[in-house]
């Protein structure tokens, strides 16, 4: 049982923890943590089918489940339904026992939800797990613990990353890069790839690392870490020549070629890039003498870290590669003995391909890991010091774009879902790019609002999609389904904040209000949120988006910057770093093809014409990261 009422949460993360849900060092789980830490963990509803199917698997079909809803209202609820479903129907909740799907996503009732949990875990199918429940008592005074939230979730409009990093504050140097990796759902998981990782990539020195003078010692522990790249960057060329050898040949008579090109996607073009860069590597390391011509080795990570952008693409198709093997490993019988003879000839069968598959994500993050450490072990007036800052930082700046590429390319899929749900779509009436709401950009917030338009006067329920560059106004059909109405562009508009006194109306949760307005000013929408704080955080998005579309820093330079999505990899004019993501990465000076990010508009001075665009530079040295924070937490 809880000990106070400000605990139950705790004894939720806790449960959820036994469950193998969460991690031991997930940020629910932390000293620091708060309520709300939990409260987001579930608030996209994903973690809580997960659930279920860990209690009694197979109770949930995760096709039925939107793994990754990017925060978005409508596929969020359409998951937090899919659990309280379960809940009634297998786990025998009652009706009662129950909060309903608005409660977690508004984090209007988080104490209900709680009790709802506390239900869960003492259930009969829960307890024949043998896993210890947790109790929640249902009084007005501990709900009005968690009543909080709702105005936080109301100003939040963050869409957590497709990647977490694990710190570990108490043993982190001040001066250490933080680890990326990518999210995976459970604990288990997770510890396996990085075992497989390390079985399959690490290595083990004949002897410890010495206790050196001091004279001596950085210069020593510098040569271990440089043996360490070399030698772990050998192994992974292995891993790829092993797949290749038992997995990828003997499996191709008994695979389409669309199922080839999904699960080995990129296998043979990084064996073949990987290999390269070992050879390098080795001149660099081995025997290098000055004037020899021999590449540094911060040089061979700057020249080689635009061919290691095709892991944007390998990470992204990995899961997609995953569940076609699983797949066709439980319905393919012919397969499924293939693939167990390949495992077996492969590791004698104590490795699976579908974890080998994850080696290559966890091996291009930690290039930048291995910079930092043979940074921190080079003395700062080795001639090599400078150049291998740079490579660190090119390292990072690809792990970014990685995170990006696989962040976008789960966008992209839930703007087919929001497509999907559209019904009566107008494509003509947007203009270019309508029939594709990827040409408006990303899903950026979307929920109910009341809509007034000027020239009738009559208030509309609508359910609004806001984009980078479009606002869609739909009227809901049925269950998931909305009619197409109106698709507002964005440039043309500007909004306006009510002033004066409010309009009294008889439902009070609707007279928060602002204007949008038509630049023209032909046309004008009076827009009703549910609550102040709803109002604030549609205001804030919408004013962000315009100003997306026309930067602050456009009015310090002739550049003519517009928004643009670009089809190859491109470089900052001014900072050399790549444009990330797969919608809508940066600016495109559509006089000289200069490519920028917002934040360097203002400092890339003046636009000399049309021009061939430069060849892509390293990241400068003297040059802080300040986002660096937002993509690896």
């Amino acid at each position: 049982m809880a000990s106070s009422s400000e605990d139950l949460w705790r004894e939720c993360a806790s449960w959820l923890t036994r469950c193998n849900l969460l991690r031991p060092d997930h940020k629910a789980n932390w000293p620091t943590s708060t309520t709300h830490d939990l409260a987001y963990t579930l608030r996209d509803g994903v973690l809580l089918c997960s659930l279920l199917n860990v209690l009694q698997p197979g109770c949930i079909d995760m096709k039925d489940v939107n793994q990754r809803p990017q925060m978005a209202q409508f596929l969020c609820l359409r998951n937090i339904k899919v659990f309280l479903r379960a809940c009634h129907e297998v786990f025998e909740l009652r009706e009662t026992d129950l909060f309903d799907a608005s409660m977690l996503f508004d984090l209007s009732n988080f104490h209900r939800v709680l009790c709802t949990l506390a239900k869960l875990s003492q259930s009969p199918k829960a307890l024949a797990k043998n896993i210890q429940p947790f109790t929640a008592r249902r009084t007005q005074s501990e709900e009005d613990i968690y009543k909080d939230l709702q105005s936080v979730a109301a100003l939040s409009n963050e869409i957590p990353p497709p990647y977490d990093v694990v710190e570990y504050q108490e043993h982190r140097q001040t001066n250490e890069v933080p680890w990326i990796q990518f999210t995976i759902p459970s604990v288990a998981c997770e510890d396996r790839v990085e075992e497989i990782y390390e079985d399959l990539c690490y290595v083990k020195f004949a002897t410890d690392m010495p206790e050196l003078a001091t004279s001596s010692h950085s210069l020593e522990k510098r040569d271990y870490v440089i043996r360490e790249l070399v030698d772990t960057e050998c192994n992974y060329v292995d891993v790829l020549s092993k797949i290749i050898k038992y997995f990828l040949r003997p499996l191709t008579p008994y695979l389409k070629p669309q199922d080839m090109q999904v699960i080995f996607f990129g296998v043979k073009e990084l064996h073949e890039i990987h290999s390269g860069l070992l050879r390098q590597l080795r001149l660099a390391t081995e025997n290098c003498v000055p004037g020899s011509g021999a590449p540094r080795l911060a040089d061979v990570f700057l020249s080689w870290r635009e061919r290691l952008l095709l892991y944007g693409d390998y990470c992204s198709n990995l899961t997609n590669a995953q569940d076609t093997l699983k797949t066709l490993d439980a319905r393919d019988s012919t397969f499924n003995k293939q693939l167990s003879k390949c495992q077996k000839e492969h590791s004698d069968g104590r490795i699976q391909l579908r974890d080998i598959l994850s080696v290559p994500m966890q091996r291009v993050l930690k290039y930048h890991l291995l910079l930092d450490k043979l940074v921190h072990e080079t003395q700062p007036n080795h001639e090599e010091f400078r150049g291998l800052e740079r490579a660190k930082e090119a390292m990072v700046d690809v792990a970014q774009y990685i995170n990006e590429v696989k962040r976008d390319s789960e966008v992209l899929v839930l703007l087919a879902k929001v497509q999907e749900s559209i019904v009566d779509w107008d494509a003509a009436a947007l203009g270019a790019g309508g029939a594709c709401l990827a040409a408006y950009g990303r899903l950026l917030l979307d929920g109910e609002l009341k809509v007034k338009a000027h020239e009738d006067q009559k208030l509309r329920s609508r359910y609004v999609f806001v984009f980078d560059k479009l606002m869609l106004l739909c009227k809901p059909v049925k269950d998931n389904q909305y009619s197409y109405r109106t698709g507002i562009r964005l440039a043309e508009y500007r909004v306006e904040e009510a002033c004066g006194r409010r309009t009294l109306r008889a439902d009070a949760r609707w007279t928060a209000h602002f204007y949008l307005v038509r630049r023209s000013k032909d046309a004008t929408f009076t827009l009703y949120a549910r609550t102040e704080d709803c109002r604030r955080k549609w205001v804030k998005t919408i004013k962000d988006a315009i100003d997306n579309l026309e930067p602050a820093g456009c009015r310090s330079t002739n550049h003519k910057f517009v928004l643009h999505t670009f089809e190859k990899p491109a470089t900052c004019h001014h900072c050399s770093k790549f444009l990330k993501g797969r919608i809508f990465q940066g600016y495109l000076c559509s006089v000289c093809n200069a490519c920028a990010h917002k934040d360097c508009i203002a400092l890339t001075g003046r636009c000399g014409g049309l021009t061939a665009p430069a060849p892509p530079l390293p990241p400068h040295a003297h040059q802080p990261d300040n986002g660096l924070h937002y993509y690896m937490w």
